[in-house]
């Protein structure tokens, strides 16, 4: 079983288990993880993903949203994608980004035995195995090339450390969750529960601690 479709599978068995208990499948085939972005450990702002699963299919959805005032000056950051993905494989994405008032379109999808991404409308053409930095999926702790959700300026070679299993504290209580590391052009620590979803994610950004906790 590939990584990615481990939360596919985990949304699979919620449709079973629906089924039996009377439940309509529709309702059950799709997921939602909702997390709390916090600066310096104080609430800025949402974060959601909704993941659906048809066959080898899935579709996710994500939003963001955030608002801090940094030495009196506030700061707003709107994000919204589409993913859609054949097994490990990303099929389309489609993603918006008002960045304090700096707007971004980014689309890619699969073309010419690469990938065709389409940032602010400048092409750029990345390997086969280049992945956006999509955090909710595991998959991007297998791959050394990465390209940017919001703006795609550049991509990204990276390296990943496993730093083992940890227990990390959610909205609904301790969670144990696999640790990895990503450094390069990108830091990041994340943690994923055993069935591939995203637990947590941990980056500086301009001097501050930011943290994407699960509720």
């Amino acid at each position: 079983m590939t990584r990615l479709t481990r939360i596919s599978y985990a949304v699979t068995a919620a449709l079973v288990l629906g089924a039996a208990a009377g439940m309509p499948a529709a309702q059950a085939a799709t997921q939602s993880f909702s997390y709390t972005i916090l600066k310096d450990g104080e609430p800025i702002g949402k974060e959601v993903y909704t993941i659906s699963h048809d066959g080898d299919k899935t579709m996710v959805q994500a939003t963001a949203e955030s608002a801090v005032q940094v030495l009196f000056i506030d700061f707003h950051y709107h994000h919204q994608r589409t993913e859609t993905w054949t097994g490990d494989h990303l099929d389309r994405l489609v993603a918006d980004t008002d960045d304090d008032g700096t707007k971004h379109h980014v689309e890619a999808q699969p073309a010419g035995g690469g990938v065709k991404v389409t940032a602010d409308g400048k092409r750029t053409e990345l390997p086969p195995d280049a992945l956006p930095l999509s955090m909710w999926t595991r998959a991007v702790v297998e791959h050394s090339t990465l390209y940017s959700v919001e703006n795609a300026d550049s991509p990204y070679k990276v390296s990943i450390s496993d730093l083992g299993r940890e227990t990390v504290k959610t909205g609904k209580g301790d969670l144990a969750a696999e640790h990895y590391a990503m450094a390069g052009d990108v830091e990041r620590d994340l943690w994923y529960a055993p069935d591939g979803s995203l637990v947590k994610v941990a980056f500086h950004r301009r001097g501050f601690l930011i943290t994407i906790v699960r509720d």
